[in-house]
């Protein structure tokens, strides 16, 4: 199994190349490797605290995250420009 940085830099090609897929499955992976490090204790929540209207939730809980990712364009162009740092 690959260690969650590695997994991280995938899930971040994947952002890339524009793969929703792809993305959600990494990042699913990433968790994953994340909790088997000893490392994945606390239940993060991602939280836009945006005014304008979307079509995803304002809270998404880390586990969720894939799910959502693969539901939502928005979402998904969200988390492509977070990774970019803009």
């Amino acid at each position: 199994m690959a260690n969650s940085k590695e997994l991280w830099q995938q899930y971040q090609e994947a952002l890339r190349r524009g793969d929703k897929e792809a993305a959600a499955e990494a990042f699913r992976r990433y968790l994953e490797a994340k909790k088997a490090e000893g490392r994945g204790g606390s239940k993060p929540t991602l939280v836009n605290l945006s005014t304008r209207a979307k079509d995803y939730p304002n809270a998404v809980p880390l586990e969720e995250i894939p799910d959502e990712m693969k539901r939502s364009p928005e979402f998904f162009e969200l988390l492509k420009r977070m990774g970019k740092g803009k």
